[in-house]
């Protein structure tokens, strides 16, 4: 493991498997061990900075956090990398996604999550199953400060007729990327979680052959074909498999503990 100076591993369908939300002993154990070692550890994930700090609250001063797919990084408890849709634009998204029946919005501040609940199931989901923060608002322009990401959540069989509809309104103007069976973000052009990656990398002298990534999704596919040693989950979707050069991982945590 010496030649792997930093490992990223997204969360949801990879370092949580089958809807947990919380993390086991085992790999909070691990986490710790690497991070003696002087290996750079980040969670790389769609979900928010205080979600990630909660779920790794352990070792939560130990590690870098590569929060909203790439559009934030946090280290030390403050931002080290953060992109912003431009106002307009942002505004015309979350709107374009409350005018969709199928479909409730998620706007990504940096340390909340904005929402305009079409139904209570959805607020007590974020709140007490995901566990973020969030802020109730009744329009989106009541927001002020920047906004990095505009997320939409339906059902599974929902997400891509959605999807295609707002991704043809608004190609070439933001990032569209799935995240998950029930999500899609879209997020300021360039953002991924490749982009946080490689600026990361630059700012803390470590080149993409000495990373190593754990992903699942669509919303991984750049950062798994950045790094020198990408891990690809068995039960990943299955638009992924031509990941090449991808060790198939079954558990996370199994694979951690080889390359200790």
């Amino acid at each position: 493991m010496s030649q792997i100076k930093l490992i990223a591993c997204d969360l949801d369908g990879t370092l949580l498997l089958n809807g947990a939300q919380t993390l086991s002993e085992e790999t909070l154990e691990l986490v710790e061990q690497i991070c003696k070692k002087g290996i750079c550890f980040l969670p790389a994930s769609g979900r928010q900075y205080p979600n990630l700090q909660r779920l790794f609250a352990p070792v939560a001063d130990r590690i870098l956090y590569l929060c909203e797919n790439g559009a934030l990084v946090m280290k030390d408890d403050k931002p080290l990398i953060k992109q912003i849709i431009e106002w307009d634009l942002a505004m015309e998204i979350c709107h374009a996604i409350l005018e969709r029946p199928e479909a409730e919005v998620l706007i990504s501040g940096e340390r909340t999550s904005y929402i305009i609940p079409k139904h209570e199931s959805y607020t007590t989901f974020l709140r007490d199953e995901v566990k973020n923060n969030i802020t109730i608002i009744d329009q989106p322009e009541e927001i002020f400060e920047p906004i990095m990401k505009v997320s939409f959540m339906t059902k599974p069989q929902d997400r891509d007729v959605v999807g295609d509809a707002l991704g043809k309104v608004f190609a070439g103007r933001a990032m569209m990327v799935t995240s998950g069976t029930e999500w899609i973000d879209f997020a300021p052009m360039g953002t991924s979680k490749a982009s946080a990656l490689k600026e990361l990398g630059e700012i803390l002298g470590i080149r993409p052959e000495e990373m190593a990534a754990f992903g699942d999704n669509e919303n991984d596919r750049t950062m798994l074909e950045l790094v020198g040693h990408p891990y690809l989950m068995e039960n990943c979707n299955p638009t992924m498999k031509n990941i090449k050069g991808a060790t198939p991982c079954h558990r996370v945590e199994e694979e951690l503990q080889k390359l200790l």
